[in-house]
Order: C-alpha cells, then sequence, then structure tokens
C-alpha cells in the first residue's frame, strides 16, 4: 500500500490487517509522541495526549461495563472528547454510533434505538433532547454526560455519571483482540424519503478510505483543516483519520464558516481543507480581498471540479473531487496533481470493480449515463450492510453490485463524471438534466447563497424545471434577473420555468436538501410564491 505523490508525498506502507483503529494510534504515538495531533482555535494535543486520554476513558468505559461488541452512541460537537471517545471504543473493541447533534425527538429515538445502543456519551448542551426520548430507550444502560460543571443528571431518567468519572482510571490500553474486519462504527446516512440507515463499517473501511485520502488528496499535508461535523464520515476519516496515518495535524472547528474559513487556514497553516460542494460557490461569493491568494492552502476537498479554474486562480488552491460514500469510501479518484476539469476520477481498481448500468443492471459504455456501482476486490472494504435492515441491505448489493443511487457516466479515457442522485434526475423535453449542475452554476451568482433544482408536472409530457433560490444576506435578487442570468450561462432547456425565493431550504437530518419536501410543497412543488417564466412572459405580451 506504498504510494510515492511527488516531493514529501508518500502514504505510509500498511497492509490492511494492520487497519484497527486502536493500534494505529498506538503506533503513531510511540512514532510522532510529542508532535501535535489536534488543533484547536483554544489549544493543541500531541499524539502521546491523545493516546494517554483515550486509554483512560476505554478503562472508564469498561469499569461501567462496555464489552467488545457493545454499541455506545456519541453525541458530542466536534472537540477532543469526541476524538478521545472513538480512540476509547475502538480499543474496547466496542463500535461507535456517532449521532449527529441536531438529532432530537423522533430522530433521535431512531438512531438509538435502532442502533440498539446500550451507553451514551453526550454533551450537556443536549441533554433536554436526550431527556425527553431516554425513557423510550429499552436497552440504553448509562449516559456520561460532558461538562465543565456539575450537573444534577437524576433528570434524564437514566443512570447517568459525569464524564469525568470516566477518566480517573488508569491509561494502560485494555487487552482486547481486535480484528480489521470486527466493527469500528455505525455511521448513519441520510434518509430522504424514509428513516436514515446505520451502515456498517468495519475498522478497515474507515482506516482504507483514510489512507486513500492521502493519496488522492492531501499526500503530504502538515495540517489538515476540518470543519466539518466529526459525526460524518467526511470529517472523521478524511480528517482526523488522515491526519493520523501520516503523522500531521488536523485541525478542527466547531462548523463550516465563509467569514473565518481563509484566517483558520493562515492560522492553522493548512495546506488540505475538508468540505462539501456547496462551500465552494459560497467562498467564491464572498467579497474579494488582496489577501485572497496569501494562504498555504494546496486543496478543497471535496470540491466540484467544475468549478476549478476560477477558485485555483482566487485562491492559489485546487479543488479535488472524488467519488466518496460512507458505505465504500474512494471508488474513483485521480492520482494526486492529475485531477480532469469536472471529473471525479478513474475507478480506484486496487480496491473496487467499478461499472455504469442501466435500469436492468446492464453495464452500459462511455457516455451513457446511468446508476454507478461498485464492487470490492478486497475484503473488509466496503460496509457489511445497514444494521437491522436486512432487507435495505439485499436490494443495495443486489446481483453482486453495491449500487450507490447517484448517476454518472464515464467516457473514453475511463474518467468518470457525476450527474446527480437517481431520484434527483430531471427529465424535459427529451433531455437528461442534471440538478447538479444547474445548482453548481445558479450558486456562482453573486446574490446566490444557495439553489435547489427539482422536477414539478408540466401540462406536456416528462417535467418542467423548478429552482428554489435562498439570496445572500442583503442581496438584492428577483425571479426575472436570475431567469436572465440562467438563459446567458445554460443550454436553453436547462433554464428554469419556475423560480422561487426563499428565506431557506429544507434539510434532512444530516444537513443536505430535503428535496422531496421542496417536491410535496404546495400543488406538486408550485406554491402560491412561485414565480414562472412562461406566464411573465404571456403577460408581457399581452401589454
Amino acid at each position: 500500500m506504498t504510494s510515492s505523490l511527488g516531493p514529501d508525498r508518500t502514504v505510509p506502507s500498511l497492509n490492511l490487517e494492520d487497519l484497527v483503529l486502536g493500534k494505529v494510534l498506538s503506533g503513531a504515538a510511540r512514532t510522532h509522541g510529542e508532535s501535535t495531533f489536534l488543533k484547536f482555535r483554544d489549544g493543541q494535543l500531541t499524539y502521546r495526549e491523545v493516546d494517554d486520554s483515550s486509554n483512560r476513558v476505554a478503562s472508564g468505559l469498561a469499569a461501567h461495563g462496555v464489552e467488545p461488541g457493545d454499541h455506545v452512541a456519541v453525541m458530542l460537537p466536534n472537540s477532543a472528547d469526541f476524538v478521545h471517545v472513538v480512540f476509547a471504543l475502538a480499543r474496547l473493541g466496542a463500535v461507535a454510533v456517532p449521532i449527529n447533534t441536531d438529532y432530537k425527538g423522533d430522530l433521535l429515538v431512531h438512531v438509538l434505538d435502532s442502533s440498539d445502543a446500550t451507553a451514551l456519551v453526550a454533551s450537556e448542551m443536549y441533554l433536554d433532547h436526550i431527556a425527553t426520548v431516554a425513557d423510550r430507550i429499552e436497552d440504553l444502560r448509562f449516559v456520561a454526560v460532558v461538562s465543565d460543571r456539575q450537573l444534577p443528571l437524576d433528570r434524564l431518567g437514566v443512570p447517568s455519571l459525569p464524564y469525568s468519572d470516566l477518566l480517573e482510571h488508569g491509561a494502560d490500553p485494555p487487552e482486547v483482540d481486535i480484528s480489521f474486519s470486527d466493527l469500528q462504527a455505525i455511521m448513519y446516512t441520510s434518509g430522504t424519503t424514509g428513516r436514515s440507515k446505520g451502515a456498517m463499517v468495519p475498522h478497515s473501511l474507515a482506516l482504507v478510505c483514510a489512507l486513500d485520502s492521502l493519496r488522492f488528496v492531501s499526500g503530504g499535508s502538515r495540517t489538515i483543516y476540518c470543519p466539518l461535523p466529526l459525526f460524518h464520515a467526511a470529517g472523521l476519516w478524511d480528517g482526523m483519520m488522515a491526519a493520523l496515518l501520516s503523522g500531521a495535524s488536523v485541525a478542527i472547528v466547531e462548523r463550516f464558516s465563509a467569514s473565518r474559513f481563509w484566517d483558520d487556514v493562515r492560522r492553522f497553516d493548512a495546506q488540505t481543507a475538508m468540505g462539501v460542494f456547496s462551500m465552494i460557490p459560497i467562498l467564491l461569493n464572498q467579497s474579494p480581498s488582496p489577501d485572497d491568494l496569501d494562504n498555504p492552502l494546496e486543496t478543497f476537498y471535496m470540491g466540484k471540479s467544475s468549478l476549478d479554474a476560477g477558485f485555483f486562480e482566487r485562491f492559489g488552491a485546487h479543488t479535488v473531487e472524488t467519488y466518496t460514500s460512507t458505505e465504500a469510501g474512494i471508488g474513483t479518484a485521480s492520482p494526486y496533481g492529475e485531477w480532469r476539469t469536472g471529473s471525479m476520477g478513474q475507478a480506484h481498481e486496487e480496491r473496487f470493480e467499478v461499472a455504469i448500468l442501466d435500469e436492468d443492471d446492464r453495464e452500459v459504455g462511455p457516455g451513457q449515463p446511468g446508476e454507478l456501482v461498485l464492487r470490492p476486490r478486497q475484503p473488509h472494504v466496503i460496509t457489511t450492510g445497514y444494521y437491522g435492515r436486512d432487507d435495505v441491505t439485499a436490494a443495495t448489493f443486489r446481483n453482486l453490485w453495491f449500487h450507490t443511487g447517484d448517476r454518472a457516466y464515464f467516457d473514453d479515457d475511463g474518467y468518470y463524471y457525476f450527474l446527480d442522485r437517481m431520484k434527483d434526475a430531471i427529465r424535459r423535453r427529451g433531455e437528461s438534466i442534471s440538478a447538479f449542475d444547474i445548482e453548481s452554476e445558479i450558486n456562482l451568482h453573486p446574490a446566490v447563497l444557495e439553489s435547489a433544482a427539482i422536477g414539478v408536472p408540466s401540462e406536456l409530457e416528462e417535467e418542467d424545471l423548478k429552482v428554489v433560490v435562498v439570496r445572500q444576506p442583503g442581496a438584492d435578487l428577483d425571479e426575472r434577473g436570475l431567469a436572465a442570468y440562467c438563459s446567458e450561462k445554460l443550454p436553453s432547456f436547462m433554464v428554469p420555468r419556475y423560480i422561487e425565493v426563499v428565506d431557506s431550504l429544507p434539510r434532512t437530518p444530516t444537513g443536505k436538501v430535503a428535496k422531496h419536501e421542496l417536491r410535496k410543497a404546495g400543488d406538486h412543488g408550485l406554491t402560491s410564491t412561485t414565480w414562472d417564466r412562461e406566464a411573465a412572459a404571456r403577460a408581457a405580451e399581452a401589454v
């Protein structure tokens, strides 16, 4: 698994069998002991300090009855404690269940209950949400509460203790035999029309994804900047675990902030930044500054690489696109520095077979859109299924392929291109339209904060196109002007008929735009405040 990426860019040499999270931390503590591992706005921790604290938490959890194979939920903000708990559970052979910190009510019950969590480590800031549901979780034995002050914990209705009690135990690592194939976590993925599902993640899947992120994205970065939540795979694997494998530092902040992003990058001296596609136009839409090029950033991951030229020209950093999922890690990518504009790279053939299938699971050729599917070439580099959901697991892995649910195509050179989620495809006037491509262009409008494109019923066959837009704070934006912008920037068949300006977009529990909510608003997605370009044109002609 050694791969040279150019000067000072070498992926560590590790066998699959070596990819056990607790053992990797122990090795890093021996090799990089006094080097900085975690950076925060208010301090930093060395590899040795993280190793020591993780062992103490592991001993404390064991003293309170946590055993190998137990499922322990983690509801913490981005913090050192989050990292310590994840490592502690890995040391014990227990399974971490990271919870989206916005969850409450039935959503919180769903994750705690469906994951069979027997314990919960949570921040005091979420206690009100936990207290309202704790009596509905039958298997929950105790809650450990992270707080800087003494709190009355009897109101939770379940045995509780201060997290600080866990740290009072020894720093000797527990003696547990753990394999790379053992479960490290159950990671909940977005539910767009139904409940979110818990993907079962072996130790090797999480760490292979981190290893591949080094190979294709961050290489020899001294510091990886992570404004993503650690309860998501991108922040936890591509951020924290990638730094761990390379002996680098990871700078962890509470959340993404466009106004603080570049100051943070400079402050932490970060060469790689973790992100999501939608952050790119938000950063590009910030007011230009003479300091824009004065930063150490080399790569922004994951960025829509079709925007790479503008991003590189302004900030001096490349956006990097791969195909990555919680269930399978990195399936397609390009060698470091050889990224092709608009493409998420070629098949990662060491790990996977990759194909595009039609609706009957038949392979299609270059240029033909279909569903992106993967098949592992190595053991335990893909999810072992969805916990407690054998029906969904069987459907997703039908015909011996992992079906991603994403539309894509590949070109004659074997480079893959993302189109959109299968359910987000729009068919209009004989053309298949990528909602993602429309949104990427509209999001570059200086008055647009974000947008969502959906298909709505048409008087003709197929669908018409609607775009729902959120203004930049204080910006002046009208529907007619945006339609003119789209006419200038997009092919005619991609210019939306309907436009609606809203204050915010609905979200799934994991922060993605809940397009199913937009589609069912009003009359099949058309509301009283939806502007109709064709109706406006007819009215103008009648004057």
